[in-house]
């Protein structure tokens, strides 16, 4: 984890440019977090946690 990882509970959704879970730079908003998560496997357990949560909120195909 890096300096500015947070607790589990703590999510922020608020800036693009870094990880919601941990708190990461990333290198850009799109394919930078996918790259991000197949590499911590913590966020990517926490993104598929939160998918699952919002899958019944959100229309269409994007939570398969």
């Amino acid at each position: 984890m890096s300096e500015q990882s947070r607790p589990d509970d703590v999510t922020t959704w608020n800036d693009p440019e870094r990880c919601p879970f941990c708190n990461d730079e990333l290198a850009n908003a799109g394919p930078a977090f996918v790259d991000h998560l197949e590499r911590n496997q913590s966020c990517k357990k926490r993104f598929e946690t939160w998918r699952e949560r919002v899958a019944d909120d959100v229309e269409g195909e994007w939570v398969r």
